[in-house]
């Protein structure tokens, strides 16, 4: 009698998605699909975020809005993920689990909450930043 091939793990789509949202910028995500180079989301976003926070007023330092671009892409990836459909999804994430994906609504709403936090947050990301330009402008 022979073994039975070992079965790889399911990942969800709805929870790789909800992972892109939520700690996207620390690339929980990439880590969760198994993603080889996950480390970069973290190893650009948080020494940006942290010498930004060392400065007065944090919001305006460029490591800031380098921070937010990295969570910007998080969120981008959080969408794409939660619309991709579950047969190439599978295809490419889940080929020998053994199980198919049947998202549905959860993953439709994680990708709606991801599209309208991202909107806010890049609306609010280039107020402050055409603010800052346009004040450091005025005071020349």
């Amino acid at each position: 009698m022979t073994a039975p091939a070992p079965v790889a793990p399911h990942r969800s789509k709805t929870l790789a998605g909800a992972l892109a949202l939520v700690a996207g910028s620390v690339g929980a995500h990439r880590l969760y699909l198994g993603a080889r180079w996950w480390w970069i989301y973290p190893l650009l976003s948080l020494p940006a975020m942290g010498i930004a926070l060392r400065a007065d007023p944090w919001y305006r330092h460029p490591g800031f809005f380098f921070a937010a671009a990295v969570a910007l892409a998080a969120m981008l990836e959080a969408i794409v993920i939660c619309l991709t459909p579950d047969p190439k999804w599978d295809a490419k994430h889940n080929p020998h689990s053994g199980r198919s994906s049947a998202s549905g609504w959860p993953a439709v709403l994680v990708a709606m909450a991801s599209l309208i936090l991202g909107a806010t947050l890049m609306m609010s990301v280039l107020a402050i930043a055409l603010e800052t330009l346009f004040t450091s402008m005025a005071g020349r």
